[in-house]
Formats: structure tokens, C-alpha cells, sequence
């Protein structure tokens, strides 16, 4: 996965959950989880994106980066986007 945050960097994920067309959850060496739930609504998908740091390896370094706030701000573009290129 191409990351940047100040700069660029690769990451490693594995995938730990998986339901097709319900769920995909995946994680790196930090353990903590990013995942997509979907749900099927009127019309389309509800799609959830979750940041679950309870079984992470850093969660203290993770609090002092601030990335409990940047991360909503950055999953609320993620979804944008999604709603962009699946509506378009």
C-alpha cells in the first residue's frame, strides 16, 4: 500500500477479515485493523469504514500523533472518494 505522511512509504497489509461483499478488514506490523463493512441499503451500499487500535502494537505513539482525529478526517475523504468513482 503507497502511504505518505510527510513523505512517501510503502506499507505491508495482511487481510484478516473477509466476507465478500459484507466485510474486509486488514492490518500491518502495528496490529491495528482498518476495515470496510457494507451493508445493503435502498438503492445501493452503506459502506463503514473503521479504525480499531485496541490491539495495537503503537496505540500510545498513535494518541500522541493525533491520528484519532486525522483519521476521521481522512476516512470522510476515503468515502467521498469511494461515493465519487461508484456513482460516477
Amino acid at each position: 500500500m503507497d502511504m505518505k505522511i510527510l513523505i512517501p512509504y510503502k506499507m505491508t497489509n495482511t487481510v484478516v477479515e473477509f466476507e465478500e461483499n459484507r466485510r474486509i478488514a486488514w492490518q500491518h506490523f502495528g496490529g491495528h485493523i482498518w476495515r470496510y463493512i457494507l451493508e445493503p441499503v435502498d438503492g445501493g451500499t452503506k459502506v463503514t469504514e473503521q479504525f480499531d487500535y485496541n490491539g495495537s502494537k503503537s496505540a500510545l505513539a498513535l494518541k500522541l500523533r493525533g491520528s484519532m482525529s486525522t483519521n476521521e478526517k481522512f476516512m470522510t475523504k476515503t468515502l467521498e472518494n469511494i461515493e465519487k468513482h461508484f456513482t460516477a
